[in-house]
């Protein structure tokens, strides 16, 4: 990308632009109307042949807008009605941090989350959904406040359709992509940007039933059947760092995006701020958000502390 290519001349002066933009306390959402204005700015500065002023305005315009678009998910995994965390996926292995999942999101929501990230653990072994009630409480609950991803509950079309007209925004599809890839390709435009693919790496290859079953098939060799029309993004986790404040498998992760033309979410791992900086500074590469559970759980930082970095980080 030129704007990639030119980032070792504009950074020195769009970090400057960057620290007086926090200190004057500009939001997300006034980012978000910002970048809008100068890329239009930009597109009429090239209509009236100032390249070199249109280049500046595009330039800042992407810093702007990268503010707005790299997304932190909070995870909401739920086991037994109540808000879990299991340590490398082991069903065995898990802390209950709250009984009360709607309590939780609104912690969440409350410090300025604009996505829940919602996974029915159970569900994801016993291949259905279990916790329906409480999820189905959730998205009534937030449906005007917060979008929600939901996994481990979806193994047919039927299931799809039910969550969607339940105010879930994007459902993710592990197993069921691994299993029966044909059926993701076969989802018509009506399902556009409403699928997420999950892919849980173990060892380079993806685990799936709630990571009781190892397959040996990759996950780029997976997500390469799928045309990106559909999918809205890729969640990759590594299974091995998931819920051990190990930080984040950077270098996998990147690896895995720059292999893909989906959009990916970075997940597992995270135990600090600097792994949320280091992500969102890859937007550019692919990488357009992070899932956080334990290091929230565990108040290594909150939610409003992870946000208000990625608004100070630079471009």
């Amino acid at each position: 990308m030129l704007d990639k290519k030119l980032q070792p001349l504009t950074q020195p002066v769009l970090s400057s632009f960057a620290s007086i933009a926090v200190k004057l306390g500009i939001s997300a959402d006034l980012a978000s109307i910002i970048g809008f204005v100068l890329g239009i700015i930009a597109a009429c500065a090239i209509g009236s042949g100032y390249f070199f002023t249109a280049l500046v305005f595009f330039i800042i315009k992407n810093y702007y807008m990268k503010k707005e678009k790299f997304i932190l998910y909070p995870a909401l995994d739920i086991k037994d009605g109540k808000c879990v965390r299991l340590l490398f996926g082991d069903m065995k292995r898990e802390t209950v941090y709250n009984n009360n999942p709607i309590d939780q999101a609104m912690w969440f929501i409350d410090q300025g989350a604009k996505w829940l990230h919602i996974v029915d653990l159970d569900g994801a072994v016993e291949g259905k959904s279990v916790n329906k009630t409480i999820i189905q409480k959730l998205s009534k609950t937030f449906q005007n406040r917060v979008n929600i991803q939901l996994g481990g509950v979806i193994r047919n079309l039927e299931n799809i359709d039910f969550w969607l007209q339940n105010s879930v925004e994007r459902l993710i599809l592990g197993t069921l992509a691994l299993e029966n890839p044909d059926f993701v390709k076969e989802l018509d435009n009506k399902y556009y940007k409403k699928i997420v693919i999950g892919v849980d790496v173990r060892d380079g290859m993806i685990a799936s039933h709630g990571w009781k079953k190892q397959s040996n098939i990759s996950a780029h060799d997976l997500i390469k059947k799928f045309n990106p029309s559909i999918i809205s993004s890729v969640i990759y986790t590594d299974i091995s760092r998931d819920g051990s404040l190990k930080g984040i498998s950077l270098k996998e992760t990147l690896k895995f995006a720059k292999s893909i033309s989906h959009p990916v979410i970075a997940s597992g791992g995270v135990s600090s701020l600097n792994d949320i900086v280091r992500l969102s500074d890859e937007f550019s590469n692919g990488i357009e958000g992070v899932i956080i559970g334990r290091a929230l759980y565990d108040k290594k930082f909150t939610f409003a502390e992870a946000l208000n970095k990625i608004n100070k980080a630079k471009i």
